[in-house]
C-alpha cells in the first residue's frame, strides 16, 4: 500500500501538501501566502527534498490509489538525541481524512523506525490550532512535550506543539 517516493512524485505531493495547507491552515497562516507562493514555495522543498540523493536518513512514504498520490509521510531518523525520529510531514487528501488512511501510514513510519538501527522514538510538531491534529496525534497516544512560538512558511509566529512517542511499537497495526 505505500512506497518510498520518487524524484517523480516531487509535483504530486507538493500539489497534496499545498492543497492539505490551504484546507487545513485557514486561520493559521496568512491567507496572501495560502492563496500566493504556497504551492511554488512547497514544489521548492520537494524537488530538493526528493533529488538529494546525498540526504542520508530521510524516509518519503506515499500511498497511491485511484492513479495518484492519496497519502504521504516525511520523516528524518535520528533528528534528535533526545526525540529521536522527526515526522515532518504527513498529509491525506482532505476528502480521504477519517477513513483511517492516516493512522495507517503512521503505522508503516513506525514499522520502519523499528526496523531501521536509530532511536526507537518518534515526534512531530504541529500547530497548536490544528485541532484535528492535535486530537489525531492523541488518539494515537502521543505526549506533549513542549509548545513553543516558531517561524511559519509565511513569515507568521504560530504556536506549536510537540507530541512524542517513547513506544513506536504502540503505532503499528497488524500487517494483514
Amino acid at each position: 500500500m505505500f512506497r518510498s517516493a520518487r524524484p517523480a512524485d516531487a509535483p504530486a505531493i507538493a500539489n497534496l501538501h499545498a492543497l492539505s495547507w490551504r484546507t487545513t491552515y485557514r486561520g493559521i497562516l496568512r491567507d496572501d501566502f495560502l492563496d500566493g507562493p504556497l504551492l511554488e514555495n512547497r514544489r521548492t522543498l520537494w524537488d530538493a527534498r526528493l533529488n538529494d540523493a546525498a540526504r542520508e536518513g530521510q524516509l518519503i512514504l506515499v500511498s497511491e490509489r485511484e492513479g495518484g498520490i492519496q497519502a504521504f509521510a516525511c520523516a528524518f531518523f535520528d533528528a534528535d538525541p533526545e526525540w529521536g525520529t522527526l515526522l515532518d510531514n504527513l498529509h491525506v487528501v482532505p476528502r480521504l481524512k477519517g477513513t483511517g488512511l492516516g493512522r495507517m501510514l503512521m503505522s508503516e513510519v513506525a514499522q520502519r523506525i523499528l526496523r531501521h538501527p536509530s532511536n526507537p522514538k518518534l515526534h512531530l510538531w504541529a500547530y497548536e490550532k490544528n485541532a484535528a491534529a492535535l486530537r489525531f496525534y492523541e488518539r494515537l497516544g502521543g505526549i506533549k512535550t513542549a509548545c513553543q512560538a516558531e517561524e511559519a512558511p509565511d513569515g507568521s509566529q504560530v504556536m506549536a506543539v510537540r507530541y512524542c512517542w517513547q513506544d513506536v511499537a504502540s503505532l503499528t497495526l497488524p500487517r494483514v
